[in-house]
């Protein structure tokens, strides 16, 4: 895949139930589809996708800055966005 094709990817937020599907380029990080789909999936522009992280084959992102292409996303392949929780801690920043 090039990074000048779009692949069609399904944003989910389990915990809430909530899903939206996008054509997004094959070269847009997975930081920047997390962030649009949070705004997408919650309607509001104030929540902090630092907040969240990702997981593609029921695996965590660690690395946000590499593209849809690197992390081997199909057409019609799921990215998953989920809250920090008591069972998911955000990364330590101090």
């Amino acid at each position: 895949m090039n990074a000048s094709e779009r692949i069609t990817v399904r944003l989910m937020m389990p915990d809430r139930w909530l899903e939206h599907v996008a054509e997004l380029p094959a070269d847009t990080t997975v930081e920047a589809a997390k962030a649009f789909g949070i705004r997408e999936m919650l309607q509001r522009s104030s929540d902090d996708p630092a907040d969240f992280y990702t997981e593609y084959a029921e695996r965590r992102i660690r690395d946000e800055t590499r593209t849809l292409a690197d992390v081997g996303m199909p057409p019609r392949g799921v990215l998953s966005i989920r809250a920090y929780d008591l069972g998911h801690y955000p990364p330590f920043r101090g």
